[in-house]
């Protein structure tokens, strides 16, 4: 399929195609109902909140195990927001459906731009899955599973890329990865108006693009995008999943239909809707 040429669009048409917020223009309503959902989360469930990773002010996360579930495996979520907005604290609504399928899950923060650059919140969450591997032992959990959306997808294919592996087995310490309506090559933003926000410059832009950065990791890899979504968005994800392929990885590449850029999210994280039970079902069948 020809690669959707995103250099030649105007300033408009790169904003619909890029920008979710433009691309869905009642997507605050979908984000006001997850923090809704997040804050009934949390009266619900037990866990252990504002775990420090690192020494920036957001480098937190927040662990839940399940009850009843000995050595559960071990899902980590990264929430997007295009690096500058949103917080572990407006998705705790994710847990839910994973807990009750003996799934532990662990929400990671991250500093957001314009306070940090891109690269550096690349390092950050480099430091936050270091410190999981490392209290991985001390949880009591089993093999890691990465899932992400949006610009959250970005930071999962940036842990992908690093050689995580175990010294004595030399097998990855990631078992397997969910990438969901990521953006992979962020020299798209550059043309954007977020980027008064994110402060993307070209050589950092270049540095973090992921589509040259194929994973290292062996483990399979599902990788969902909302049918609903627009072309540009879409190809993100259909070219990121070609990356890998070329690396003979096991990939699962799926349009979601009937799913915008907000709503896929929900798709994933509502025991209501078919990837959710897919996912599960990979988590399952990995560990």
């Amino acid at each position: 399929m020809e690669i959707f040429k995103w250099e030649n669009l105007t300033k408009n048409d790169l904003e619909r195609h890029y920008n979710p917020r433009v691309a869905v223009p009642n997507a605050q309503d979908y984000i006001d109902d997850f923090i809704e959902r997040s804050d009934n989360a949390r009266k619900k469930i037990n866990g252990s909140y504002d775990i420090r990773y690192g020494d920036k002010p957001k480098q937190t996360l927040d662990l839940h195990l399940p009850q009843n579930k000995n050595n559960p495996p071990l899902l980590v979520y990264i929430h997007g927001g295009y690096w500058r907005a949103i917080d572990k604290n407006d998705h705790s609504f994710v847990t839910l459906p994973y807990l009750k399928k003996g799934i532990a899950v662990s929400n990671l923060n991250y500093d957001l731009c314009p306070s940090v650059t891109l690269d550096e919140i690349v390092n950050e969450i480099i430091e936050a899955f270091q410190f999981i591997i490392n209290k991985s032992y001390d949880w009591q959990t089993s093999g890691i599973f990465l899932i992400g959306h949006s610009a959250g997808a970005h930071l999962v294919a940036e842990l992908l890329g690093r050689p995580f592996f175990d010294k004595e087995t030399e097998e990855s310490k990631v078992k397997g990865a969910i990438l969901l309506s990521g953006i992979y090559e962020p020299e798209v933003v550059l043309g954007l108006d977020v980027n008064e926000d994110i402060r993307l410059n070209d050589k950092i832009a270049s540095d973090c693009n992921v589509m040259r950065k194929p994973p290292l990791t062996k483990s399979p890899i599902m990788i969902c995008v909302g049918g609903d979504e627009p072309e540009g968005w879409i190809d993100q994800s259909r070219r990121y999943a070609e990356v890998c392929r070329s690396q003979n990885l096991s990939v699962d590449f799926q349009i979601v239909e009937d799913a915008n850029h907000f709503s896929l999210l929900d798709h994933a994280m509502n025991s209501d809707y078919v990837l959710n039970k897919n996912i599960i079902d990979f988590i399952k069948r990995l560990d």
